[in-house]
């Protein structure tokens, strides 16, 4: 069995999100885990290979080139919530309360994440302990209590339909 050498847990600067899987666990490919991934700054790269060069790793698992962007993203992911059977994943608000609020794309967060050199290969794997919602700045397309596509004139209403009833 393969033992990972932890490094000191740390605190990202405030990022922006680029994509999350934290209102329930990712299992597209068996291992069910929740993650964000954020977009790097000067400062959470700096965060990145100080834990690299500590640990002695060769290379940063969850760091990418977005190959549209050409953005750095990095991936912070989380097992153990998932296999404690939690759906969603712990988020606390600006105050450090626990909230409800799930960050989205364009969401500033910052997260707690302990770094582990996995021995198999020399690599670095940065592990989600928390993540703070910093600011909301994920716009919905349209109202919440809508679909998103704007109303047309006439059409069919549910609330006001009598009738309709097939059975």
């Amino acid at each position: 069995m393969t033992k990972n050498n932890y490094g000191d847990t740390f605190v990202t600067p405030v990022s922006i999100v680029r994509w999350s899987h934290l209102m329930k666990p990712d299992d597209k490919f068996g291992n069910p885990n929740h993650s964000v991934s954020v977009i790097v700054t000067d400062e959470l790269q700096a965060q990145l290979d100080t834990a690299l060069a500590e640990l002695g790793g060769n290379k940063i698992n969850g760091l990418k080139a977005d190959k549209d962007t050409g953005d750095m993203i990095m991936r912070f992911k989380n097992v153990l919530k998932a296999r404690e059977g939690l759906s969603s994943f712990p988020i606390l608000d600006s105050d450090d309360n626990i909230t409800t609020t799930v960050p989205f794309a364009t969401d500033t967060v910052r997260v707690k994440v302990t770094p582990a050199l996995i021995s198999r290969d020399d690599s670095v794997s940065f592990y989600m302990d928390k993540i703070q919602l910093v600011e909301r700045n994920w716009e919905p397309s349209g109202d919440l209590d809508s679909g998103g596509m704007g109303k047309v004139k006439g059409g069919f209403v549910a609330a006001t339909a009598e009738g309709d009833d097939p059975f």
